[in-house]
């Protein structure tokens, strides 16, 4: 009996050893539903995957480097012009899931401007963005830029005529109220908070420029896609499963409140009113991406950002959202 007691030892042991923990970088924003709920509801570890989430408030270049040391298996955040810089430089990253894509009535990225302007007149309509300081999570290229840079199209300005103060979505409140920036493209739930606070008001929803445009994504490691295929397919399934939850209760009102209070635990805004009066967050239940619209905005990074020429099906991956389609139950 002793000797099978530890033989039943030794065999857990290589199990635990042979078990690989499934490291994930997120930011703690509505985009990441699909994330947080799938890990609090126990959706990864129906898969028989470990995974362990790590936030970053800047979410662009940190994952980048984190990825390609292998230090992260999947990157869940903007899509930064930085990620496709290291594809051109070498690194094997996949674009394989949508996590946040703008749609009408799901304008959970929009254009908002500090309150104080508004009331006092120096903001009336889009062109008075001129000389506006603006907030961006990234200056160096970032899906929120090309948002503002259609914004201030529609008013016949330019990039240049704004000036762009580099500050993450969690910070982007303080500056606004401090006056740091004037105005900004603000993400969800950090979007209403500052509507509720009285810091700024929203001007115009993300959809009224960019419909469809794919803002956030999953990223895959290249180790993750090569040395762990099945576990990356698995991922996705319990990622969908997430995503569906999120939708059904923000869409459909089942079991809003637990959903809410599941998603409290990552993303730290405690007022309810909030949750009740956020925008929905664009997110395809089995995460297929928009994938034309992603191909126009890799193009734009192309022009400005990115001196190799890269082609946008080396950097999608389709192949693990259509094996969620297939089996999520």
């Amino acid at each position: 009996m002793r000797y099978l007691l530890v033989f039943a030892i030794f065999l857990f042991s290589i199990s635990a050893i042979q078990a690989k923990v499934i490291k994930v970088g997120s930011s703690p924003t509505a985009s990441s539903a699909g994330i947080y709920l799938a890990k609090e509801r126990g959706y990864f570890k129906e898969q028989g995957l470990e995974v362990e989430v790590t936030d970053f408030n800047n979410s662009g270049a940190p994952m980048t480097v984190l990825l390609s040391k292998g230090e992260l298996d999947v990157g869940a955040g903007n899509i930064t012009a930085g990620l496709f810089n290291a594809i051109a430089q070498g690194q094997k990253f996949k674009i394989v899931a949508d996590k946040g894509h703008i749609e009408k009535n799901k304008d959970y990225l929009s254009l908002i401007v500090r309150t104080e302007h508004i009331k006092s007149g120096r903001y009336k309509s889009l062109k008075n963005l001129k000389g506006f300081k603006m907030g961006l999570t990234s200056l160096d290229g970032v899906s929120q830029e090309i948002l503002t840079e259609k914004f201030l199209k529609k008013a016949g300005l330019k990039l240049e005529d704004v000036t762009f103060v580099k500050v993450s979505y969690a910070e982007m409140n303080l500056a606004l109220k401090s006056g740091a920036i004037d105005a900004t493209i603000q993400i969800e739930p950090f979007l209403t908070k500052a509507i509720q606070d009285g810091i700024a008001t929203k001007v115009n929803g993300g959809s009224e420029v960019y419909p469809k445009q794919q803002s956030g994504a999953l990223f895959y490691s290249p180790q993750f896609i090569k040395d762990n295929e099945i576990d990356a397919k698995k991922f996705m399934v319990a990622y969908s499963k997430g995503i569906r939850d999120y939708n059904q209760a923000f869409e459909k009102n089942l079991n809003k409140q637990s959903v809410i209070d599941d998603l409290k635990k990552s993303i730290k805004i405690d007022d309810a009113s909030v949750w009740e009066k956020m925008a929905i967050v664009g997110l395809n239940e089995y995460g297929k991406l928009n994938v034309k619209e992603l191909k126009d905005d890799i193009d734009w990074y192309q022009k400005r950002y990115i001196k190799e020429k890269l082609e946008a099906n080396d950097i999608i991956d389709e192949s693990f959202t259509k094996f969620a389609a297939e089996n999520l139950k």
